[in-house]
């Protein structure tokens, strides 16, 4: 069977989770997300919109860490693409995640301060995590990912639960606990008789750990755009 590998999802965490352009980022040493559904979405769709969604995962991933998978490796091998239509072509995809990672791992402030994250320190929907400068205390805790407002981008649509059809494109909300996130294809998969890919995912956190504005000396300080948050990982989906 013909591999074609593509980065479909290569930014889906780049600037969609934070964009401020001042933020710092860290290495992860554990990063673990949780994916609910992936959808191929057809040649009408817009980075606002997934028409003609083809669902090809649907579930609870659990808990993937993806900071200890070997360089190039899956962290979890998800999907089936045995529900696309042949002769349609997709040209989106549509990724439901939780918006709480559990991670361990550290980035400096915008005022340079290196900052761990705590144990017992969490980050929530609407708020982000403390952490603390002492680098012996660094643990896992749960870190949110992307920004709360109206300027997260058209292709990113916060949700209250895994049933929410009421979100936004472009918007989360402080009590959004799962976003849906759509990238176009790098190029457009059609589905052809007598090959049925799987889809496997594999990813880098080099630099999954961010800090925003000034935590402080003790790296406490934070609000809904202050603290810790997770920041973006390499992504690369592999159709085989």
């Amino acid at each position: 069977m013909k591999k074609i590998k593509t980065f479909l999802i290569t930014f889906i965490f780049s600037i969609i989770f934070y964009g401020n352009a001042f933020a710092g980022t860290g290495a992860a040493t554990e990063y673990k997300i949780t994916i609910y559904k992936i959808k191929l979405c057809d040649s009408t769709s817009t980075a606002s919109v997934c028409n003609g969604a083809i669902t090809i995962y649907d579930g609870n991933s659990g808990a993937i860490d993806i900071a200890n998978t070997s360089a190039g490796a899956a962290a979890a091998s998800l999907g089936n693409a045995s529900a696309a239509k042949f002769g349609l072509s997709y040209t989106y995809m549509e990724i439901t995640m939780g918006r709480a990672f559990t991670v361990k791992g550290s980035a400096a402030d915008d005022s340079g301060t290196t900052c761990y994250t705590k144990s017992g320190e969490e980050g929530s929907a609407g708020t982000l995590a403390e952490g603390t400068p002492t680098s012996g205390s660094e643990a896992s805790t749960t870190l949110y990912a992307a920004m709360v407002g109206t300027d997260v981008g058209d292709n990113l649509t916060g949700l209250s639960s895994l049933t929410d059809t009421t979100g936004v494109a472009g918007t989360i909300a402080t009590n959004d606990e799962y976003f849906n996130y759509r990238q176009q294809l790098a190029s457009t998969f059609t589905m052809k008789p007598g090959n049925i890919p799987s889809i496997k995912i594999a990813f880098g956190t080099s630099a999954a750990v961010g800090a925003i504005d000034d935590m402080g000396d003790d790296c406490d300080s934070v609000g809904a755009a202050k603290g810790l948050y997770a920041a973006e990982p390499d992504v690369t989906v592999t159709i085989e």
